[in-house]
């Protein structure tokens, strides 16, 4: 290789004339420092690869030179060295391993990998070794299986080429794949000019044409591409499909091609983990077969045909159905039959022109350079006269549920650079000329373009369109459970109602299982957004009935698409009962590969009725968050916990007032609120914790700060936030909070209160509160001592620790200004300084058991690790962390899971030993501890630790699961006593599963643990135990 000495155009060494500037050019570059380049494997614009050696010692290495095209400076030098450690932590195998990035003495910049001694894929497609069809289907096996484990990882290759692929060739015949996979394919936008390859999949990937967020099945997409490339030995083709069906393949093969290469991302593979296990299973039927004559294939079986037909059939109806969706709604709505139809026909026509069309764009800036960028269109629909609209909280704010964004602004992260979330929303009337048809012939139109902007409701400038409120989306498997739609609504509002519009009626006390099945209803919206729409804003109607209704969704057979999220569903009393969420996925089994299809006359509706209650909340002057992302908040947050740390509070106070004025992160609004407590503003506190409550009503340390207030400062009897945290037991997982309020109301002694902790945060919570007690009775020696043991437990970033210390330097301004004499003040300045210096020593002994937790905390949260494994890492973890009580409550079930019965009842002896509060942990060990006894066999043991558990536990609950293990209960009062309760049902069926296993109830035993695991709680250590006991029993016996 070599350069132009003029325009520094990289071209072959047999090349004596530039084809780019005319130049003469000489002998080309021989050496990169002390590397001897030996050949050139691929040249382009930016960077040329080649194979080199280091004659010093004779390294073979394989190095990436970047042109001065490339842009490649410090900046991005950092950003790649920061890439190049997180790929040492992808696998060897399958990956190419990077070493180093280093500049050369003329200053290139330029990075040294391994060599691998590789063909390139011409001249391998030019030798016909890839003839073989067996020998292909391999290597497509090799390169989904890689791509799959980098997919568990995280990773995915936003625009996969052939080039990213290196064929490894072992012995005479086999080859195997390496990835060379790259976080940062485009160093800088402005500069970058993609190869032939790479500009052909820019050119013709769907999701990129399309505009689409880029994840996982965007790889599947790239990889077809690439596969049917190779069996066809053209790298230039764009008909994918059609080359396919040219192709004589195994039926299987090219049922798979077609379905990884379908335009819509539902319709591809779920995961590139299910391309290879399809690979594997065609691998396995050619190996069967023998090697076959590729010209010769066998005939394809008539069933696997018609298998095919219906895959093909599948993707064509979609486009029919796209086609005819709003012709269908309008003449639905033609269809007059009866008074219901009459009305209904009334309805859509006095409430259409309240109905909007919305369309969000969104994207991330960083560096001057755009990195992402999506839309998505819906509906949205008036409720109230001073502007407040209702819609989906997915079509308003679809970045929240798009792992791709995340997943891209992480990337730009780690390459040191800072992501800007950016994002506008415009809205139309029914009636307004919105769409610029001309647009279609715009090769690559904008959104001005295609949309008339100026006349819409929106949120740029100066906005007459806001986020008003978001709901929270449930996070829990539970939560998702019984709420499947995930609360999926939102209100906006705009700056004022057009004039004739009138707010759609809402059924404020509706209960959705009280609906009658087959009540016929109708939506408003815009099935298939603007693709159905011609220049001015035309809602489409369609009718429907009601099928099933739960408490958190109604199913409606009307046909619904994508362009109807947000719209009302209104019923036959003209009343909206509920916003459209989405449609129902049907999965089948096509051939080898599991099928997402639509079932576009199925939808899912969110009831109204959650959606009432956060419009009541902000037209009663309630703040909500918006949710609008900013990724700065994360470093804002540091900034403000840095300038707390030195004492600066009123600096910090400061600096979270300002940035909580320009946005509405939840995390920004707790950090503003515990500054103002910590400078004795309660005021300004109690105002930032209620908007918090007002963001998320399960907000309990929101809520537990404001009966703080209320305890410095008043009444705590009077406190409204008292009666929620009183009644919080061990069923809630804001129990600690209600435990702290019961030691400041004196309902837990001193000595017990201080014992009572399970972990370090807790620890430093209770000696703070207790502190506060004494601070109260003037007891200051006393509060000085608890408040010193607060900020010792505390994590330096933790809030109870900028809480302790700040109240902690009160008390010590408080002493200082009692000292009478110099050598009291230097006694005392001795003691403070000591005390500082054991606070630093003892953040940086945290900080360093940290680093030594992370890879322990990944394996104990790792779903595919298995129980021993598990079980090893909560053992090394509390050997870091040994005061850590949840850590040993974890191990109990763990060992018992893994049938360790005596590690078991060691670690629960442990346990029991402290003086932790009697919280759900600590009950139930007590039964497991019996479970175990009786499943040795030593049943007398086991009831005398029943009848000593009767005689140490205060909760009725926990009394009753003992009393049924004592014969004192029948199994039907302890159900009914537990009654829909998933705490209640999760701790009672587990300990009878366990129970009933050490008695020889196999079959009950699975019965029960399986009831268990029906509580969805998946964050409780009996789920896990539940379910490792349920796979012990499904294990053969010896």
């Amino acid at each position: 290789m070599k350069l132009c000495p003029k325009c520094d155009q990289s071209v072959a060494e047999e090349i004596t004339t530039c084809p780019t500037c005319g130049s003469t050019i000489g002998e080309g570059r021989k050496y990169i420092d002390d590397y001897r380049i030996v050949d050139v494997l691929h040249e382009g614009h930016s960077s040329f690869l080649c194979r080199a050696i280091r004659e010093r010692t004779q390294e073979l290495v394989m190095i990436r030179l970047f042109t001065p095209e490339s842009g490649v400076d410090e900046k991005i030098v950092w950003r790649l060295k920061r890439e190049l450690e997180e790929l040492k932590q992808l696998p060897h195998d399958g990956f190419v391993r990077h070493h180093a990035i280093r500049q050369s003495s003329d200053g290139l910049w330029y990075r040294i990998s391994e060599w691998i001694s590789s063909d390139s894929w011409g001249s391998l497609l030019a030798s016909g070794k890839l003839q073989d069809r067996s020998v292909l289907i391999d290597l497509f096996y090799q390169i989904a299986s890689i791509l799959a484990v980098l997919h568990e990882k995280g990773h995915f290759i936003p625009h996969l080429i052939l080039n990213d692929i290196i064929v490894v060739k072992e012995g005479s015949q086999e080859f195997t794949i390496k990835i060379d996979y790259k976080l940062s394919r485009f160093f800088d936008p402005k500069l970058n000019q993609p190869g032939p390859m790479l500009k052909n999949l820019l050119d013709c990937h769907p999701d990129i044409i399309n505009r689409r967020p880029l994840d996982y099945r965007s790889d599947i997409w790239s990889l077809g591409k690439i596969f049917v490339e190779l069996l066809t030995a053209d790298l230039e083709t764009r008909d994918f499909p059609a080359k396919v069906d040219e192709l004589d393949l195994p039926s299987e093969l090219n049922v798979l091609l077609k379905v990884m290469l379908a335009d819509d991302p539902d319709m591809r593979p779920r995961s590139m983990a299910d391309v290879a296990d399809s690979l594997a299973k065609i691998k396995a039927g050619e190996a069967e077969k023998g090697r076959e004559d590729i010209v010769s294939p066998a005939p394809v079986p008539e069933r696997t045909i018609f298998r095919l037909h219906k895959i093909v059939k599948l993707l064509a109806a979609a486009v029919v159905i796209l086609m005819i969706a709003g012709v269908m709604a309008w003449f639905q709505l033609d269809r007059k039959k009866d008074d219901s139809s009459a009305s209904f026909e009334s309805y859509a026509n006095r409430y259409a022109r309240s109905v909007a069309f919305l369309v969000t764009e969104y994207w991330l800036e960083a560096d001057g350079g755009q990195f992402y960028h999506s839309m998505s269109e819906g509906t949205a629909f008036l409720v109230d006269s001073d502007g407040y609209l209702l819609t989906g909280r997915h079509v308003v704010c679809p970045w929240l549920e798009d792992t791709s964004l995340f997943a891209t602004a992480e990337q730009l992260k780690a390459g040191g650079m800072s992501p800007v979330f950016k994002y506008r929303i415009f809205l139309w009337f029914e009636g307004a000329k919105a769409f610029n048809r001309g647009a279609r012939m715009l090769s690559d139109p904008e959104m001005s373009d295609v949309f008339f902007t100026d006349i819409a409701y929106s949120t740029e400038a100066e906005p007459r369109l806001v986020i008003a409120g978001v709901a929270k989306p449930p996070m829990q498997t539970r939560q998702l459970v019984i709420s499947p739609l995930k609360d999926d609504f939102a209100v906006l509002k705009i700056d004022r109602v057009p004039e004739g519009l009138k707010p759609l009626p809402i059924d404020i006390g509706m209960d959705p299982q009280k609906i009658p099945k087959l009540s016929p209803i109708i939506t408003l919206g815009f099935p298939l957004g603007r693709r159905t729409q011609a220049d001015t804003i035309n809602v489409s109607v369609t009718r429907g009935n009601v099928r099933r209704t739960f408490e958190n969704l109604v199913q409606v057979d009307a046909s619904v698409h994508g362009g109807n999220s947000g719209g009302p569903v209104i019923d036959s009393n003209g009343n909206v009962i509920g916003i459209v969420s989405g449609v129902a996925m049907d999965w089948s089994q096509q051939g080898l590969m599991p099928m997402a299809t639509p079932v576009w006359d199925l939808g899912m509706v969110l009831p109204i009725t959650k959606a009432v209650v956060l419009l009541i909340e902000l037209k009663a002057g309630q703040v909500k968050w918006n949710g609008v992302l900013d990724f700065s908040a994360e470093d804002d947050l540091k900034k403000i916990r840095e300038i707390a740390a030195e004492g600066r509070w009123a600096e910090a106070v400061k600096l979270a007032d300002e940035k909580l004025a320009n946005s509405l992160q939840p995390a920004l609004n707790t950090a503003a609120g515990m500054m103002h407590f910590c400078t004795a503003d309660y005021l300004g506190a109690s105002q930032l914790f209620s908007q918090s409550l007002s963001m998320d009503t399960q907000n309990y340390s929101a809520r537990f700060m404001l009966y703080l207030i209320d305890y410095l400062t008043g009444d705590v009897k009077a406190s409204t936030q008292r009666p929620y945290l009183i009644d919080l037991d061990w069923r809630s997982p804001a129990e600690f909070q209600g435990y702290l309020t019961w030691v400041l109301e004196g309902l837990v002694d001193e000595a017990n209160a201080l014992q009572g902790w399970y972990n370090a945060p807790e620890k430093s919570w209770l000696y703070y509160v207790v502190s506060l007690i004494h601070s109260k009775r003037g007891d200051w020696q006393r509060a000085e001592e608890l408040a010193r043991g607060a900020v010792l437990s505390a994590g330096s970033d933790a809030w109870e620790f900028f809480l302790a210390k700040a109240h902690l330097e009160r008390l010590q301004k408080r002493r200082r200004a009692a000292l009478k004499t110099e050598t009291q003040w230097n006694k005392y300045k001795a003691e403070i300084n000591e005390f500082d210096r054991k606070v630093k020593d003892g953040q940086k002994a945290k900080a360093e058991r940290a680093e030594q937790m992370v890879a322990l905390y990944l394996k104990i949260a790792d779903t595919t690790a298995g129980i021993t494994d598990k079980l090893q890492a909560l053992e090394k973890t509390y050997a870091i962390l040994p005061d850590n009580r949840g850590i040993l409550a974890a191990m109990v079930y763990y060992s018992a899971a893994d049938e360790n019965w005596p590690k078991s009842l060691e670690y629960i002896h442990a346990l029991l030993e402290t003086k932790a509060r009697q919280n759900a942990r600590r009950m139930a060990i007590g039964l497991i501890e019996a479970c175990i006894l009786n499943y040795e066999g030593n049943d007398q043991q086991a009831r005398a630790a029943l009848e000593e558990y009767e005689r140490r536990i205060r909760d009725p609950w926990f009394l009753s699961i003992c009393e049924y293990l004592l014969g004192k209960q029948t199994d039907k009062a302890l159900k009914d006593m537990a009654g829909e309760s998933p705490e209640r049902l999760i701790t009672a069926y587990t300990i009878m599963g366990f129970w009933d296993e050490g008695s020889g109830e196999k079959k009950r035993a699975a019965r029960h643990y399986k009831e268990a695991m029906g509580s969805f709680l998946d964050d409780w250590l009996e789920y896990d135990f539940a379910r490792e006991r349920i796979k012990k029993l499904k294990k053969p016996a010896g």
